[in-house]
């Protein structure tokens, strides 16, 4: 799991996602853009004839959550990644679709040509937010699938056969968006990178112009880019001025100091706690050794 204070996990986080609720949420109406014109609407309607009455009754029904503050059921809304964590888990929402970018035609542009998508335009940690993403679906459904199979023995609603099957496909969606993470960020995507990464400079030490490929390029990418750069670098620079004599590195001096002051210690604790032994002549005239 990423760490809580983690920056590009606080960033990957912001992705919106467009998710239904599975049953009316109370004075949640404000997360509906189209909430406060239906209010309006609702307040200005006028008193229509007899002969509409049903179709007034019936609009009025519609509008009656959104006036009361209430989020109906079945209503799309956006909502950040980071904020449906907890709703997803406790069976609250379901997940119509996927973003875009994560959808059926981007992955087949990502299977045709990984190289030539501009995914920072799509999201800048558009692998994190799609792993992200590939973990909250899939730990929802493993949820719902472990609700469902609990309640077996009681009759289920229809409500909930339903979402058990939404989050079934879901858990599908996540699983076919996972393989072409994988696929575009470690196949031909990454090769290239790296080739960019090496030849970045020539043979002078001028660096290129790479500016055309860094900005296709997604966070996670400039970085291992500019890892890859740096170990360019430092392979020229070896074979230009060759290898000298290495200096010891601190932390291998340190390891060696401590040993010897736990080598020291070791000794002056074994030489306190050994016995003392004296020689005894016997009347005899031999000689036995005794401790005493």
């Amino acid at each position: 799991m990423p760490s809580y204070y983690d920056i590009d996990t606080i960033l990957a986080e912001e992705e919106l996602l467009v998710v239904k609720p599975s049953f009316d949420f109370s004075l949640l109406a404000h997360l509906d853009p189209d909430s406060s014109h239906l209010q309006r609407r609702s307040r200005k309607r006028p008193r229509g004839d007899d002969d509409d009455g049903i179709e007034k009754d019936h609009d009025d029904n519609d509008t009656a959550d959104n006036s009361n503050g209430g989020l109906p059921e079945g209503t799309k809304i956006k909502m950040p990644l980071w904020a449906v964590e907890r709703w997803a888990l406790l069976g609250f929402i379901r997940f119509p679709s996927l973003p875009r970018h994560y959808g059926r035609k981007m992955k087949e542009r990502l299977e045709a040509d990984p190289v030539s998508v501009d995914l920072r335009s799509k999201n800048e940690h558009y692998f994190q937010t799609g792993m992200l993403l590939v973990n909250l679906l899939l730990r929802a459904s493993h949820v719902a699938l472990r609700h469902s199979s609990a309640s077996r023995r009681s009759r289920q609603s229809a409500a909930q056969n339903a979402h058990t099957i939404a989050m079934e496909q879901s858990a599908q969606q996540a699983r076919m968006l996972q393989r072409c993470l994988l696929s575009t960020m470690m196949g031909r995507r990454l090769c290239r990178n790296f080739d960019w990464a090496l030849s970045s400079l020539d043979s002078n030490g001028m660096e290129d112009d790479v500016s055309s490929h860094v900005n296709k390029l997604t966070e996670l990418e400039r970085n291992m880019f500019g890892r890859g750069v740096e170990a360019s670098g430092a392979v020229g620079r070896w074979r230009e001025f060759g290898c000298a004599r290495m200096g010891i590195s601190g932390v291998v001096l340190k390891m060696q100091q401590r040993n010897q002051q736990h080598s020291v210690q070791t000794a002056g604790a074994g030489k306190e706690e050994k016995p003392t032994k004296k020689r005894v002549v016997s009347p005899v005239g031999g000689e036995a050794a005794r401790a005493f």
